[in-house]
């Protein structure tokens, strides 16, 4: 302990006696630990906004079909009934909300333009929670009741048909006989979201979808969406997937489908989100590494004579090897400290988010992301951080400290 309160300051004004190197030294360190906390809160929150965007967005946590509609979703490949141990695990604890849908490619026509589209019939009250549709609508409103008359149509759709709200419009599909059916129905509402849904997906009851087809009850799919997940966490994934099979064992001849095999796009965002982490990490920590070997090996070449004097005079190797280890870990453990202060305060101060302009909806992310602080993360950075630059000390430390003393001293006098 005594030998510890002498060597302790003799490291601390070692430490500033090259002031200008030890501050470059310690700006590398920050600027990588500040970089890791930083871009890590960044990536995850990007990553996790695709996938809520994608569950969001018509996909929900999973979805069930016949088994051929994925490949050619048309009429023909409509569910017609659940078996009844579905049913029942659809009313699971696991399960918060499902919903029917009729999905089908469609034709819609104006007095001016036409365009093909995606046409969904849905439950109104059931989808309210399930998607985003009840509350994108953002002209006219949004359908009342399942036997409610009229269709729900994106902003740059009708644009591009030249058409607005209150307007009557043309929908064509095949029905279930093969034939094209086709049925006038007014503009009630226009709704805002993704480029690519507001361009091609239009919405009218489900009771009206299954009129218009001639299909009486039958369907196309069931979207459900699980409870008490936080969408884009890895337990999501792990629970969906499972959610995913245990239905599927209850489906019969049904297909059943979790987020990441019906949008591999947005699982490949996240992947790729925690990838770019990992990598950044590891690059962060060459620098570090890097920078400090260099530094503490040029502190010990400039410093030979003086560690050659001090054993000379009776200090000890391992005092001086701990003098060496108490000067990084001084200039470690401030840089460190310091760069995971500031990385908090900067996350902390874009709590309300962070707008990354309507672009953001063609690479599948909100146009606002919320970046969080994960404390885990933080602790196995800065601890990561203060062992990597002990290591890296340990050589020129070693080093120092195993020169003898008589030569030291007769290379310095000559």
């Amino acid at each position: 302990m005594d030998s510890l309160k002498l060597i302790f300051p003799l490291a601390w004004r070692n430490l500033w006696r090259n002031s200008r190197r030890s501050m470059l030294t310690m700006l590398a360190i920050f600027v990588a630990v500040f970089s890791m906390v930083v871009l890590g809160a960044f990536m995850r929150a990007w990553g996790n906004s695709s996938v809520i965007e994608t569950i969001n967005n018509l996909t929900g946590h999973g979805q069930i079909h016949q088994v051929n509609y994925l490949d050619d979703p048309n009429v023909d490949h409509r569910i017609s009934h659940l078996p009844n141990a579905l049913k029942m695990a659809l009313h699971s604890n696991v399960i918060r909300q499902y919903a029917k849908r009729v999905r089908v490619p469609a034709m819609l026509k104006t007095e001016r333009e036409s365009a093909p589209v995606e046409l969904y019939g849905i439950e109104p009250q059931k989808e309210i929670g399930l998607s985003f549709i009840a509350n994108s609508v953002v002209q006219g409103h949004y359908l009342k009741g399942n036997n409610q008359r009229g269709i729900i149509i994106g902003e740059k759709l009708a644009t591009r048909l030249q058409t607005k709200l209150g307007r009557r419009l043309v929908v064509m599909s095949q029905g279930a006989d093969g034939l094209i059916k086709e049925r006038g129905l007014t503009i009630i509402g226009l709704f805002h979201g993704q480029a690519s849904i507001e361009k091609s997906a239009v919405f009218i009851s489900l009771n009206q979808a299954q009129s218009l087809l001639n299909i009486g009850n039958d369907f196309s799919e069931l979207v459900y969406r699980l409870a008490h997940q936080k969408a884009g966490e890895q337990a999501v994934e792990q629970t969906a997937a499972q959610v995913a099979q245990h239905l599927q064992a209850q489906a019969g001849n049904l297909q059943v489908k979790s987020w990441d095999e019906l949008q591999p796009f947005a699982k490949a965002m996240l992947e790729m989100s925690n990838a770019t982490i990992f990598i950044w990490i590891l690059v962060s920590f060459g620098v570090v590494s890097f920078g400090l070997i260099n530094t503490l090996l040029m502190a010990v070449f400039e410093r030979m004579h003086e560690f050659g004097l001090l054993q000379a005079l009776g200090m000890k190797p391992r005092w001086l090897l701990l003098q060496l280890l108490l000067e990084s870990s001084i200039m470690v453990g401030l840089a460190t400290i310091i760069g995971l202060l500031a990385g908090v305060l900067l996350i902390l101060a874009f709590a309300n988010g962070i707008n990354l302009g309507l672009g953001a909806s063609y690479f599948g992310s909100a146009q606002r992301v919320y970046p969080t602080i994960d404390w885990q993360e933080i602790v196995m950075i800065g601890v990561s951080v203060i062992l990597l630059g002990l290591l890296a000390s340990l050589y020129p430390a070693i080093k120092a400290a195993r020169e003898v003393p008589v030569k030291v001293l007769a290379q310095a006098s000559n």
